[in-house]
């Protein structure tokens, strides 16, 4: 079997130029982006998760953008299925496959495949879903962490949809969700991905933050909010639990200033960003190529496509080994 990658992926924590460097590298290889983040995949949340643009999508085919409804839920597993569904097309296209996005959690469950889906008694996790739906999330998240202790150890967030699926696993096999993702049978064999990091220094980070915040603003998060609301998704739909989006709503409805707004969104933009880089920097290996995101695009795109290619001639070769296999990388 070859140990060649069959995906580049390209992370990096929120607003460090991961879209505009994956559109640089599908452009010079041919490639085709995967969408690896988690609320990226929801229609009508385009604006405020700084989605792709129509004009990106209508440049290079795009995957995994837009594809659900804002209520349906969408974790690491559902993910790693769609994505191995995603990746088997483009390779048939002969072109190649380019994830990028900042859930890590995403691409782990790719490159080292989440257990399978234990059955769960439908009435039960009806009667469930329910009861915590109506439930603050800091009741659900701690709820959960009783009966998980090591979840804040390694999730990054714990968000409602991410409790919500530890109380189920927990209340309804008898195993908690650490058990099941240390001793549960993987779904699937691992998809070998080739893994670079966009790093940037902190002060100028926060200061993309912020102006991000006010871009986004700026370009109708206020009135994409709004329709969200008036389709029937209150507060506690999946979707409307990305960051901002209920200090949008706020805003719209005249409970707080846009200053007020702003600071909110980029105080837990920047938590959600520190918590990302703490995960890359700590969950990937020695393997994972860093890059200085602050370098130009062009430049950094051409390392990439010369070490992607590398790794084909040298997979090509008879005997050839390419140091960049190594590790949990390319597990």
């Amino acid at each position: 079997m070859s140990l060649r990658p069959r995906v580049l992926a390209i992370l990096g924590a929120t607003a460090t130029g991961k879209t505009a460097l994956a559109m640089e590298v599908a452009r010079r290889l041919d490639g085709e982006i995967i969408s690896a983040d988690s609320r990226q995949a929801y229609r009508g949340l385009e604006i405020g998760t700084a989605a792709p643009s129509a004009e990106d999508q209508a440049s290079v085919p795009h995957h995994g953008v837009a594809h659900l409804e804002p209520g349906e839920r969408f974790g690491a597993g559902r993910f790693a299925r769609s994505c191995r569904e995603w990746v088997a097309g483009i390779e048939s296209r002969g072109r190649v496959p380019i994830l990028a996005g900042g859930t890590g959690l995403f691409v782990r469950a790719l490159t080292r495949p989440v257990f399978r889906e234990p059955d769960l008694d439908a009435v039960r996790r009806s009667r469930l879903e329910s009861w915590f739906a109506g439930r603050p999330l800091e009741e659900v998240r701690r709820w959960a962490v009783r009966l998980d202790p090591d979840l804040r150890s390694r999730l990054s967030v714990i968000d409602r949809q991410r409790a919500g699926r530890a109380l189920e696993l927990a209340l309804l096999t008898g195993r908690n969700l650490t058990w099941w993702q240390r001793h549960g049978i993987p779904e699937a064999e691992p998809v070998r991905a080739r893994i670079w990091v966009l790093e940037m220094d902190s002060g100028v980070l926060r200061r993309r933050i912020e102006d991000r915040a006010e871009r986004l603003l700026d370009a109708g998060w206020m009135e994409e909010v709004e329709a969200l609301v008036s389709a029937g998704h209150g507060p506690e739909s999946p979707a409307m639990t990305s960051i901002g989006y209920r200090d949008v709503w706020r805003l719209a409805s005249g409970e707080i200033s846009r200053e007020t707004a702003v600071a909110a969104i980029v105080r837990d933009s920047w938590r959600y960003a520190r918590r990302q880089r703490t995960w890359l920097r700590h969950q990937l290996g020695d393997d994972a190529g860093r890059l200085d995101a602050s370098e130009d695009v062009a430049a950094l795109g051409a390392r990439i496509v010369a070490d992607w290619r590398g790794d084909t001639e040298d997979r090509q070769a008879p005997g050839g080994v390419s140091k960049h296999m190594k590790g949990p990388g390319g597990s």
